[in-house]
């Protein structure tokens, strides 16, 4: 065996090191939430972006939501892991807020220019800081609608005094958020309030607004009688008859005839009833598109995330979670959603122009559990909803306080 003379050697590990850098860079790891099927969606995008990266290697992993932040935020603090992510609207903001993240806004502002013109603009407003530091971008969402019996009702109801009306007679059942923060915030817009101040600096979900919101949810609760259990199956209630009414998330429109047949030709959705202010607002969840500020590969995740936001591999994206019966709606190309064959999709289209997503302030996703303790004090025993609100608020500024 010849050994290597000092010089070989350090050619060699200049070799090595160069092949390394090629491997590194020849590889892109993305994290998605959810369950296995998950990593499907983006299969579309992988191909579309290997036609013109062949020597690129992209795999695609599904991380279940109960482990998410535990797992992200291992990596992130290791700086060792993947390249992009997927994950909610609060993950982008408290992650970014940490510097884990990369702001599109500032590297890449063409992208984030698409955005804007393409994106539908509750899930852009829920992620984009006030000082325009832009963690991620709109990957998909879900939306409150309504859904009724259209063989016992003629049309959905209007307004909130038309629900109560409708509901005393359909009886009414409330399936994503049921009496927690989630299912409060639709009619906290609609009344015209909000959580937070414009800068994120003060609590300010005590105004006579959030009042007034959480006076008329208690109703749904204490006059109509609504299953007060986190998700009753309202769905299957709708079917048997024992609702009229109930309220859940878009990924029903899909699957609603494939799982209760006797619903068929029997319902249908529209967009709640519009609040005081005449706004319809829903909560906007879903998630965001991010990549890691300690990815080696960032130029290629930029030019990944481009991909995905063409407009043709956005609708093959969204037709391939309709394959295997899942729903995917596209948040950052909100103009493909128009051709998907989905039942009452101008109900959804309706509904998606009045949308907001959670609070875009890092302190939320600490903070979002106060409100919901607010909510149930009201709503299951019967406190007062100033008085509570204003506790929330109280314990919130504090908070907000200690931090600065």
């Amino acid at each position: 065996m010849i050994s290597a003379t000092p010089f070989a050697k350090l050619g060699l590990a200049l070799c090595l090191a160069a092949l390394c850098g090629q491997a590194l860079a020849g590889r892109l790891v993305i994290w998605m939430v959810g369950d296995d099927k998950t990593p499907q969606v983006m299969q579309p995008a992988v191909e579309a972006f290997r036609a013109s990266h062949p020597d690129v290697h992209v795999e695609v992993r599904d991380v279940p939501w109960a482990d998410a932040m535990t797992k992200y935020s291992a990596a992130l603090a290791s700086r060792r892991g993947p390249d992009l992510v997927t994950g909610s609207t609060s993950y982008a903001i408290a992650l970014g807020a940490k510097g884990a993240l990369v702001d599109l806004a500032q590297a890449a502002p063409d992208l984030a220019a698409e955005l804007q013109r393409q994106a539908n603009p509750g899930a852009l407003r829920a992620i984009r800081r006030a000082d325009g530091r832009l963690y991620g971008a709109p990957f998909d969402m879900h939306v409150q609608l309504q859904y009724y019996r259209s063989d016992l009702l003629r049309e959905a109801p209007a307004d909130w005094e038309g629900f109560i009306a409708a509901a005393r007679q359909q009886r009414f059942a409330q399936q994503w958020g049921n009496t927690s923060w989630l299912g409060f915030y639709p009619y906290l817009r609609q009344a015209g309030g909000t959580v937070y101040d414009a800068n994120c600096a003060h609590a300010v979900i005590d105004g006579p607004e959030a009042v007034r919101a959480l006076s008329y949810y208690a109703r749904l609760y204490r006059e109509l009688r609504a299953p007060t259990d986190g998700w009753p199956d309202a769905d299957g209630g709708l079917e048997s008859g024992a609702y009229g009414l109930m309220q859940s998330g878009t990924w029903l429109l899909s699957r609603m005839d494939m799982v209760h047949k006797g619903l068929v030709g029997k319902w249908a959705a529209a967009p709640l009833p519009a609040g005081p202010t005449g706004k319809r607002t829903a909560v906007l969840g879903g998630t965001v598109l991010a990549i890691t500020r300690f990815s080696p590969n960032r130029a290629l995740a930029l030019d990944f995330m481009r991909t995905v936001y063409r407009p043709e591999v956005t609708r093959r994206m969204a037709e391939a979670a309709l394959a295997y019966g899942g729903m995917w709606l596209p948040s950052g190309r909100q103009d493909q959603i128009a051709g998907l064959p989905l039942p009452h999709r101008e109900a959804l289209l309706t509904q998606l122009a009045d949308a907001e997503g959670p609070p875009p302030c890092p302190a939320w996703i600490r903070q979002d559990y106060i409100v919901t303790r607010a909510v149930q004090r009201v709503v299951l025993a019967g406190a007062d909803p100033q008085a509570e609100l204003s506790r929330a608020a109280a314990v919130m500024n504090r908070a907000l306080e200690a931090q600065r």
